[in-house]
């Protein structure tokens, strides 16, 4: 996970609250065309999830490409994955990764709840 990311995680599970929109950020104007309702999952936590009905996509053959999905950042969404990521117990980043299988099952249950 990189660092970026990492930090961001950190301050998403201390705080386990929505962060809303973060007009400050200096990605804000660029990130997937102004078309944000919530900031808090900047790095997806189901990176890469490979579903192209998010609108992410391949590109170039090989890289995983998130710029068109809105989904993570709608408010109900975010909502609803941090609460089923406070409730597999992830406080720390390194849970994300440890658990991956049960994060991906979390985002068919979301998916199911608010499609894309």
């Amino acid at each position: 996970m990189q660092s970026f990311a990492k930090r961001h995680f950190d301050k998403i599970l201390e705080k386990g609250e929505l962060l809303g929109i973060d007009k400050s950020c200096k990605y804000y104007s660029s990130c997937h065309h102004n078309n944000l309702e919530d900031c808090t999952f900047c790095y997806c936590p189901f990176y890469p999830c490979r579903d192209e009905s998010t609108r992410g996509k391949w590109i170039r053959g090989a890289i995983w490409s998130c710029e068109d999905c809105n989904w993570i950042h709608r408010t109900e969404v975010a909502s609803k994955v941090l609460e089923e990521m406070k409730n597999l117990g992830m406080n720390k980043p390194e849970d994300i990764e440890k658990e991956w299988v049960s994060l991906n099952k979390v985002r068919e249950r979301v998916k199911t709840l608010y499609p894309p």
